[in-house]
């Protein structure tokens, strides 16, 4: 089985957003090998570049059929377009690229949407492979559904290396420096989602504790502010508590932008704080323009910097490493680079070098290998089998009637009266239906999961029990059996 067409499916497409650059990537990937590529997207989609923008349509699950010889589903966030996997008729491949946990989400605004999209990935299962940008993000992927370690790659996502080392012309730099009123300041650079996981507060705790030695250092925040309920709620309570730590004039918004090449090219280092981060683009981005990075010691990050590496090889940690949840910590990474110009120096060294592995010309070659792969194993048969150990209630929680199809069974003009009674319904299907279902089955997979929390709580008090009742029953032995050895001992004259 040849693939001469792919279709990628996507929640949505955003310029600026991860997700949206590794969509972009791969239709580069995929039509360097000579497949015709089409995306579907089921939200919205701006900003794209005309390339993509040509071959991008918005769909709904209900007017997509999957036809292509290579199905690929984008899985940041769960979406209905998305269960079209399980109809694919050729190869398929979920490419998973991480779920925040609802616990460090920080706002109760859309933190139901991520356990349900925890849940839904086991739609993984009907896919021949799964791709995903670390170890990190494998082995969630594999935690969250029971998908197989076997059949998970590891492909790290691509930033455009080679054009970020080039530094932007410098009348530009300094305009925009006197825009941000930061002449003659050292910059600490955050890019990324403003979203709890992300733990902006820690860098506006350590900015406070360098402010008596480095009154100069000013926090600049690379992020849109607006971009949903949860982004709004934590921008006002981070800007409350660089108020509280009186460094407020210290720290700088800039919402939405659209290229953050310039602000690299401002920054004394960047930092990644994040307690959940599935890659760390902003790492490698900072890399390549010869920033030099500290990140959380949790998720991807140590490995995107190489962190464990010998210091005397080439794979030399490109990046500090600091204590999660340790503000103090981090202001003590922030501080050696500042300080120290030999140490920054290295850095700035190591990470040109460590962004090589992370161009857009590796990523091609890996895409080429797992298509490969995964025409293979969709010639050789359907995709793994879902695992045996998941709870018997996930197999019945999606109550949507998937492969409906409207028909009839008139001769001859069987065919155009089901065309019309799906035109006369559709308003009503898609609109109000549709979305009713998927709100029981949302709740329904909630249910099931609390259902099988609960019966793993009730197993683990029934074990805790048992050991209580052994050790009980061994210590009225021992007091038994110190009782007869007393008494013997009495009786002895």
């Amino acid at each position: 089985m040849a693939i001469g067409s792919a279709h990628i499916l996507v929640a949505s497409l955003r310029g600026g957003d991860a997700t949206s650059h590794h969509t972009f990537d791969l239709v580069r990937g995929l039509r360097g090998q000579g497949i015709d590529v089409r995306v579907f997207y089921e939200d919205q989609a701006r900003d794209l570049p005309e390339e993509i923008d040509a071959v991008t349509s918005q769909a709904r699950y209900a007017d997509y059929t999957p036809s292509a010889d290579l199905t690929i589903v984008q899985y940041a966030v769960w979406f209905h377009l998305a269960d079209r996997l399980r109809d694919a008729p050729g190869a398929s491949i979920f490419w998973y690229h991480g779920v925040t946990p609802p616990a460090l989400w920080g706002s109760d605004a859309g933190a139901g949407y991520l356990e349900v999209a925890q849940l839904r990935t086991a739609l993984a299962w009907h896919a021949h492979l799964a791709v995903a940008a670390s170890p990190f993000t494998a082995q969630e992927l594999h935690q969250h559904s029971g998908y197989p370690l076997a059949r998970i790659r590891v492909v790290p996502l691509a930033v455009p290396v080679e054009e970020l080392a080039h530094a932007p012309d410098p009348a530009t730099l300094d305009a925009l420096r006197r825009r941000l009123h930061l002449t003659g300041k050292r910059v600490l650079l955050y890019i990324g989602r403003i979203a709890g996981n992300k733990r902006i507060d820690l860098l506006i705790e350590a900015l406070a504790l360098l402010r008596p030695t480095h009154p100069d250092l000013h926090l600049l925040i690379v992020g849109d502010t607006d971009l949903n309920d949860a982004a709004r709620q934590l921008t006002a309570q981070h800007r409350q508590l660089a108020a509280a730590r009186q460094v407020a004039g210290q720290v700088i918004w800039t919402d939405r932008v659209a290229q953050v090449k310039p602000y690299l090219y401002l920054a004394a280092l960047a930092v990644l704080p994040s307690r959940h981060e599935g890659f760390g683009v902003p790492l490698v981005e900072a890399m390549a323009a010869g920033v030099p990075v500290v990140a959380g010691a949790e998720g991807a990050l140590p490995w995107v910097i190489g962190a464990g590496e010998p210091e005397d090889t080439p794979d030399a940690a490109a990046g500090l490493l600091f204590a999660p949840d340790n503000a103090a910590d981090l202001a003590r990474q922030i501080r050696r680079i500042l300080d120290d110009p030999a140490l920054r120096a290295d850095l700035v060294r190591r990470g040109r070098l460590r962004a090589q592995r992370y161009t857009p010309a590796r990523l091609a070659v890996h895409v080429a290998q797992v298509v490969e792969e995964a025409r293979g194993l969709a010639a050789a048969g359907r995709p793994p089998v879902p695992a045996a150990h998941q709870h018997p209630l996930f197999d019945y929680y999606d109550v949507a009637l998937r492969g409906y199809q409207v028909n009839s069974g008139l001769p001859l003009v069987g065919r155009w009266v089901a065309a019309v009674r799906r035109a006369i319904t559709s308003h009503v299907k898609e609109a109000y239906l549709d979305r009713i279902v998927e709100r029981q089955v949302d709740y329904n997979s909630l249910l099931a999961l609390e259902v099988a929390r609960l019966q793993e709580e009730v197993r683990r008090l029934q074990a805790e029990l048992a050991a209580l009742r052994r050790d009980r029953a061994q210590a009225e032995n021992r007091q038994d059996e110190h009782k007869q050895a007393k008494g013997n001992e009495d009786k002895t004259p």
